[in-house]
């Protein structure tokens, strides 16, 4: 039976769908809504050309030179962010010491005319200079012995501490640099460390070249959390980027033996959209990169060059794409059924149209069951989540462009993982929760390295969220589960751009929520002109 002649179950859908989007809204949405306009507190982010001005100044003031070019990105000290969800220590923190010490912050990179490199942290609401670091100077010497000493209790006293309430960690003096441990300054189990750096100039003078507070995370904490992400990129680099390379291989192959169920000319309007779109992000993303690498001297050559090669890999993901579309058809006609039909056979627009509205209501079903699944981790697996400033959309050269990602993952996971990865499991065993589980789990696999711990949380998640798709897949056909999996995932998206304030962020944002809309009346209406023929859901 082909997916166009099933009858969805509408009104169960619609109920669905409704508590599932009230979940989302009241758990997800609501709370930070609230907190953001009802807060008094609450500050707007300020734009990265303050931040760059702020980080400007600052170097004149502190280095009495001027930069050559100074450059924004957003960073975001993980690890510690992380150690305070998982002890629910963040509201605490926030009001007690982020405007001194906060955990998010524009890292501004000022290129030198010495060719040093300054890294100057901003405040992102405030605007205030709360850290620097200079790498690669000349014609200094680094301080040492009780010069050392005395320069840094003196410049820690002018921020507020007394030096009663400062111990000596460890010093360096190679470098010139001393850490003193804060003892009236911590949260749960994190100190507060200053790390310290002094210098002499070839002048004689002496300044603070370096200044970094940062909370020291128990060291078991730091262990688990680095153990968890050797786990979680052991199970991406064999479970998900392995077995999915054998699947591109096995698409090609398949694409091949099937050629007479279907067409080489399949796929290539979807494989070119995805192309275009997933190029447009990696360089969108640059930004990400350059954070990832932190203090890294020449960091935007390194990124660029990392842009080239994601940029290759991307074109290999389009060629996985491509076969899996062509190989997927293929397996499913071979077999007897066709989960995708054509465009300008009978009835093709309005199961479009239908496809389109039932993969809304499926999108905020799963938005709620995500959200419930998540709460239950919480409670039983202890998981909680930190920063990526690799997906901050603070990184994104265009970030009015990020939700076109959810259409890059609907477009490729649902080709290679539902229409090829259980149209091939379901020629090999025959029976369809194996081969729905099979790729599902591949896919999963896929997405543990994401910011979210333990490891395998997303693991669990994700299993079960594509098990949903998978089910889609099966009964409703491709564009069905297509339609789903972009508004799923553009609704977070769009959200998450929303966040970030501005009318117009606000207004993109609703638009690439309500686009599968235009874009389904789209279709459906070029098929009417092309072929009158009626079609009843």
């Amino acid at each position: 039976m082909n997916p166009t002649q099933l009858r969805p179950h509408w009104k169960l859908f619609s109920w669905l769908a409704g508590i599932g989007i009230l979940i989302y809204l009241l758990i997800q949405i609501v709370p930070s809504t609230a907190e953001t306009f009802f807060d008094s507190g609450t500050e707007s982010v300020i734009t990265k050309g303050k931040a760059e001005a702020a980080a400007s100044s600052f170097i004149q003031k502190q280095f009495h030179a001027h930069p050559g070019s100074v450059h924004a990105v957003h960073q975001s000290d993980s690890l510690f962010y992380g150690y305070l969800e998982k002890n629910k220590l963040t509201k605490t923190f926030n009001k007690k010491y982020d405007t001194d010490y906060p955990t998010d912050t524009f890292q501004v990179t000022a290129e030198m005319p010495d060719n040093s490199e300054i890294f100057v942290y901003v405040h992102m609401q405030k605007g205030t200079v709360v850290a620097w670091n200079r790498l690669n100077e000349s014609d200094t010497t680094p301080a040492e012995g009780k010069e050392l000493t005395d320069a840094a209790l003196a410049f820690a006293a002018s921020k507020g501490f007394a030096k009663s309430s400062l111990s000596l960690h460890k010093t360096d003096e190679a470098k010139g640099q001393i850490w003193y441990k804060a003892a009236d300054t911590s949260i749960g189990g994190a100190p507060l460390l200053l790390s310290i750096r002094g210098e002499k100039l070839a002048n004689g003078s002496f300044l603070i070249a370096s200044y970094k507070p940062q909370f020291q995370v128990p060291s078991d904490y730091t262990s688990y959390v680095n153990e968890q992400k050797r786990i979680a990129n052991y199970l991406s680099s064999i479970g998900s980027l392995f077995l999915s390379f054998v699947l591109f291989i096995l698409a090609i192959i398949y694409a091949s033996l099937y050629r007479k169920h279907t067409s080489f000319l399949r796929g290539i309007v979807l494989t070119v959209l995805f192309l275009a779109m997933y190029l447009a992000n990696d360089f969108n993303m640059t930004d990400g990169i350059v954070a990832g690498y932190g203090e890294v001297l020449n960091a935007d050559t390194i990124a660029y060059v990392a842009v080239i090669v994601t940029c290759l890999i991307t074109v290999i993901m389009a060629l996985a794409v491509y076969f899996s579309l062509v190989g997927g058809d293929g397996l499913w006609k071979g077999m007897g059924r066709n989960l995708w039909p054509r465009f300008g056979q009978p009835g093709y627009g309005e199961h479009v149209w239908r496809s389109m509205w039932l993969g809304y209501l499926c999108a905020f079903m799963l938005l709620g069951l995500q959200t419930i699944i998540f709460i239950v981790l919480m409670q039983v697996n202890g998981s909680w989540s930190t920063t990526d400033v690799t997906q901050s959309p603070y990184n994104l050269a265009a970030p009015l462009i990020f939700p076109v990602l959810a259409w890059c993952a609907a477009i490729s996971e649902e080709a290679v993982f539902r229409l090829f990865g259980i149209g091939l499991m379901k020629r090999w065993f025959k029976n369809s929760f194996v081969a729905s589980l099979i790729p599902t789990v591949i896919w999963a696999l896929g997405h543990v390295t994401y910011p979210i711990f333990p490891s395998t949380t997303r693991l669990l998640e994700l299993t079960i969220i594509g098990l949903i798709f998978s089910f889609l897949f099966l009964r409703y056909g491709f564009i069905t589960v297509l339609f789903a999996h972009a508004i799923f995932d553009s609704v977070m998206m769009a959200i998450s751009l929303m966040f970030m304030g501005s009318a117009s962020n606000i207004l993109v944002g609703i638009v690439y929520i309500i686009l599968p809309i235009p874009i389904a009346w789209l279709m459906r209406f070029v098929d009417a002109k092309r072929s009158p023929k009626t079609y009843t859901a």
